[in-house]
């Protein structure tokens, strides 16, 4: 009988959170209402939009820096308004490009010596001015270096020579602000989405539209990659009904191929491709999950998804030159768990074998350009230089560049029309002189005192239902981690369970064999095979009993952990309600007495 379940290699992909003193807190990330990731990463940094007081800015983080920042960490600022998005550049891992409200896109360089700076990076190696508005996308070219994409939102994308700093072509006839943008394999076309619900794909170095096409037909807004070398392109967005879709494209015809209805929430949908395990990565923003497809026919198959109790505001992809192969994993993000947490997430293939696991990872991106950006714009192309995953693997992740043709400082020609007046910076609102309420003039007749409230009892009652509700959460998260892990086991045990009904199977064969005539040798060997199969069954069933136990555990404590809180919220309300009718009683005692002083 032919299997119903589709075979893939990625099937049992998982994600695994990491553990607090492995994540970056104690952060200041940016609080734009702009749709952006908020955050990037390359093999050797993390970059974070910053809430910069007076200004804007972003810090650079390396990734051994895990734990709480210091408070005096230096971040990066010479923007006069908030950064809405960075981006490091495929060919050097210290080069950083942002773009932001004050209508400037901005190049820069990381100091070697950024972990013994005290003072702030305020020097950037390019300052590209031309823009009309906000920069709200900056993206390198996956090819050639030096050439970066800004779009703003005076409906254009300009593509900047940056060695030169000066735009070699602006992509125009857009109805609206420009979404997403996204460069294909080589670089040579580039995808955008706007708020006017239409796809348009450019050739980036003529400036000429190629296609174009209605998109998704909600009001809000919607993103765009590419697939890799395949021509297809997935957008995600809303329906009129406001329902998340994520459509395929057929790129050569710009019509849509299939449609993937996801849910009703409202958070903007987040799509990152892996080209090697042709696996798109779908996150929503306010969600706890991140869902993941993998790309086979001119179709996308939901494999599973990672499910967190933490929901994310931004995600940034580490490129595939940077996660651990040693450990089979397959992507790595950085999430935005909260205004001060940035969480990393890996993604792995379970593997039993520590050699170099060839059949998932292909050559990928090596970190160096094909291109320069005269040969780019001169109209050559070329396909990315790859690299042979394996010497990652001997090797560790592979870092980008040491020089790069970009001298410092270089600032772009200002345009022709007037730039925009910088608005000044407010002024720090004065504090009101508060005087002293003239004391009151004591009653001629002293009312009897009311004995003062036990508040002590109340603020006891107040710290032990604290204390409670976050026993309560980590009770919480340890059943959902309890839950998952006896999903696994289960998962597990079926396909040693089919395992071992293949055996008997074998067995069945065996005796046929037997009766026929077989050497002792084959009997022996096929009856070690079973014993193994056996074995492994036991050993998952005692692992799967033991998760049911510890997740029944975890449930009872919760259950327990609930009727606590439940019990000492009622305690509180009803201290709380004693405390309120002795407040009154007293000011009752209190009017008593001012009216037989008056009388007096």
């Amino acid at each position: 009988m032919a299997s119903i379940v589709r075979s893939s290699k990625f099937r049992h992909v998982f994600g695994t959170a990491a553990k607090r003193e492995d994540s970056y807190e104690n952060l200041r990330v940016g609080v734009s209402a702009w749709d952006s990731n908020f955050v990037a990463a390359n093999p050797k940094y993390l970059s974070v939009n910053w809430a910069a007081g007076g200004g804007g800015a972003f810090c650079v983080i390396p990734h051994e820096v895990t734990g709480k920042l210091r408070g005096d960490f230096p971040i990066f600022s010479a923007h006069q308004g908030a950064v809405l998005d960075t981006a490091f550049s495929p060919f050097d891992d210290d080069v950083i490009a942002s773009g932001a409200e004050d209508h400037q896109a901005m190049v820069w360089r990381v100091p070697q010596d950024l972990l013994e700076r005290e003072e702030d990076v305020t020097e950037p190696v390019a300052v590209l001015r031309g823009h009309g508005r906000k920069v709200g996308h900056v993206a390198w070219n996956p090819v050639a270096a030096n050439v970066l994409a800004a779009s703003s939102s005076d409906n254009t994308v300009r593509i900047w020579d940056v060695e030169q700093t000066q735009v070699q072509q602006t992509l125009a006839g857009f109805g609206d602000s420009v979404m997403s943008i996204a460069w294909n394999h080589t670089g040579t076309l580039m995808a955008a989405t706007c708020r006017d619900k239409r796809l348009r794909i450019f050739d980036a170095r003529s400036g000429r539209v190629e296609r174009e096409a209605s998109s998704h037909g909600g009001i809000k807004g919607s993103r765009v990659v590419w697939l890799g070398a395949e021509q297809r392109l997935v957008t995600t967005g809303f329906s009129r009904s406001s329902e998340r879709e994520v459509w395929l494209w057929d790129s050569d015809t710009l019509k849509p191929i299939s449609t993937v209805n996801v849910d009703m929430s409202a958070g903007m949908l987040m799509p990152f491709y892996d080209a090697s395990t042709r696996m798109l990565y779908v996150a929503g923003k306010g969600d706890g999950n991140i869902r993941y497809y993998e790309y086979s026919d001119d179709k996308l198959y939901f494999l599973t998804e990672f499910q967190s109790p933490e929901p994310q505001r931004g995600l940034g992809a580490m490129p595939k030159r940077g996660v651990d192969v040693q450990r089979c994993e397959v992507m790595r993000f950085f999430k935005v768990a909260s205004n001060s947490l940035v969480e990393p997430v890996s993604f792995r293939v379970p593997r039993k074998s520590e050699s170099f696991q060839s059949d998932i990872y292909p050559p990928a991106h090596a970190g160096v350009a094909a291109l320069t950006a005269s040969e780019y714009f001169a109209g050559k192309s070329a396909d990315p230089v790859l690299v042979d995953m394996e010497q990652i693997y001997r090797d560790g992740p592979l870092i980008a560049g040491t020089n790069t043709p970009i001298s410092a400082p270089k600032v772009a020609p200002a345009p022709a029309a007037a730039a925009p007046k910088q608005q000044p910076a407010p002024s720090k609102p004065t504090q009101p002189a508060v005087s002293e309420p003239p004391a009151a003039q004591k009653p001629a007749v002293q009312p009897s005192e009311s004995p003062a409230p036990d508040t002590s009892k109340l603020d006891s009652l107040h710290k032990e239902l604290e204390q409670v509700r976050a026993d309560l959460e980590k009770a919480q998260k340890a059943t959902f981690d309890a839950t998952a892990r006896e999903h696994t086991t289960q998962e597990q045990l079926k396909q040693v369970q089919q395992q071992l009904a293949d055996s008997q199977q074998s067995e069945k064969r065996l005796q046929a064999m037997v009766d026929s005539g077989v050497s002792a040798d084959q009997l022996q060997a096929v009856e070690s095979q079973l014993k193994s199969a056996v074995e492994d069954a036991d050993s998952l069933r005692a692992e799967l009993e033991r998760a049911s136990a510890q997740a029944e555990s975890y449930k009872v404590q919760l259950a327990q952990a609930s009727a606590r809180a439940s019990e000492h919220e009622q305690t509180s309300a009803g201290l709380q309600k004693d405390l309120q009718a002795a407040i009154q009683a007293a000011n009752a005692l209190a009017l008593a007495a001012e009216k037989a002083a008056d009388s007096l």
